[in-house]
């Protein structure tokens, strides 16, 4: 059960595990918030970890780009795809 208190979650976050952390970050963030076991790990904390990881791909993809391994095409819709450039295939 967490405990507000004197420790508030932002001041515990270093003692805590990485999942634990989520979770306190996310009250933190949206005051009176509440859910199931089920909903926290769906909408808290896979959310939270796909935006992350979503930042993490996109540095990768734009690094790949400015090196000239990828390449990028936007498509009708507006969004870019990458792909394997021509001279990279064969390596």
């Amino acid at each position: 059960m967490l405990q507000f208190g004197r420790n508030s979650p932002t001041k515990t976050l270093k003692r805590e595990s990485s999942i634990e952390q989520n979770i306190l970050e996310y009250l933190a963030n949206h005051k009176g918030s509440q859910d199931t076991v089920r909903g926290i790990a769906e909408w808290w904390i896979l959310k939270q970890q796909i935006a992350e990881k979503t930042k993490e791909v996109e540095a990768a993809l734009s690094s790949l780009v400015a090196k000239g391994k990828l390449s990028a095409r936007t498509g009708p819709d507006g969004q870019v795809s990458y792909y394997l450039r021509k001279e990279e295939e064969g390596s």
